[in-house]
């Protein structure tokens, strides 16, 4: 099971982004790629990472998003929000591009995902226990009593039938409050419902990026090599 650890957070970041740019140069040339973004903190930067990458296929890339919070289009809690400050608009990806998340939405089987991982083990807007992990069509509403936090919103999240199709997904989390997920998520046994971060552990097409912080619970676990 592989596990990508960097000193600081902007060295994670800019990890995802080259695994990224580089996972969609080797895709075949003549067609569209579609690509969905995560929010938050984490997923602000992968973004910014990617912006100023000058290596990605631009012209033929769909972005999507992996979740979106029931919150007006220029409130600081929406991802699409995020992805045009932090991507969209620095790199002048033209509207037509862009597609917001609906319910209804139907996306393409994804060329690569960019997840972030909570706190509590969510990834998407997959919070654990929701109904949105049970759902079979690739998009699902969360309500806002389904969230922890007291002030949740609740909104749109892509779920795991739209991640299980995806062919590359690039899993990163930064930070001392990650810690422990990132511990329980790659450890036994294995409970989606429980934490949805175990959708997505590390596999061929799954690679984790984290930097030490997010790392310190299981470096603290890991034992030296046998000799």
């Amino acid at each position: 099971m592989r596990l990508d650890v960097y000193p600081t957070d902007a060295e994670a970041f800019e990890a995802a982004a080259i695994l990224a740019a580089d996972h969609l140069r080797n895709l075949a040339a003549d067609r569209p790629l579609a690509v969905a973004l995560s929010g938050g903190r984490t997923g602000r930067g992968v973004m910014v990472a990617l912006a100023a990458r000058g290596d990605l296929p631009w012209g033929r890339i769909d972005w999507w998003l992996t979740e979106e919070a029931a919150v007006p289009a220029d409130d600081a809690r929406s991802t699409m929000r995020v992805a045009r400050d932090s991507l969209f608009t620095p790199r002048g990806i033209a509207p037509a591009r862009v597609h917001a998340l609906e319910e209804t939405s139907v996306p393409p089987a994804f060329d690569l995902v960019l997840l972030a991982i909570g706190p509590d083990g969510r990834v998407a807007g997959l919070v654990p226990g929701s109904r949105a992990l049970s759902a079979t069509n690739p998009v699902a509403r969360v309500a806002a009593d389904e969230y922890p936090e007291t002030d949740a919103v609740g909104g749109l999240t892509m779920t795991p039938a739209a991640l299980r199709a995806a062919g590359f997904v690039v899993v990163v989390a930064a930070g001392d409050p990650l810690a422990h997920a990132v511990a329980a998520a790659l450890r036994e046994p294995v409970d989606a419902l429980r934490l949805p971060a175990q959708l997505v552990r590390p596999a061929d097409s799954v690679r984790w990026v984290v930097d030490r912080a997010a790392a310190a619970e299981l470096l603290r676990e890991a034992r030296p090599a046998e000799p």
